[in-house]
């Protein structure tokens, strides 16, 4: 979130809410048993070249 707080401040853009129904839409990671799911968020991330 912090990466689009001074863009909802400045009314550049509008983040819509999430409720419990909306779920099924969102992005699910599948990860191994033995891996910790941060450390798998954070390498995807590390990889990401936005």
């Amino acid at each position: 979130m912090d990466r689009y707080a001074h863009l909802v401040a400045q009314g550049r853009i509008k983040l819509k809410s999430a409720t419990a129904a909306d779920r099924h839409s969102m992005p699910h990671h599948e990860v191994p048993e033995d891996a910790h799911p941060l450390a798998v968020l954070l390498a995807e991330r590390e990889e990401d070249d936005r």
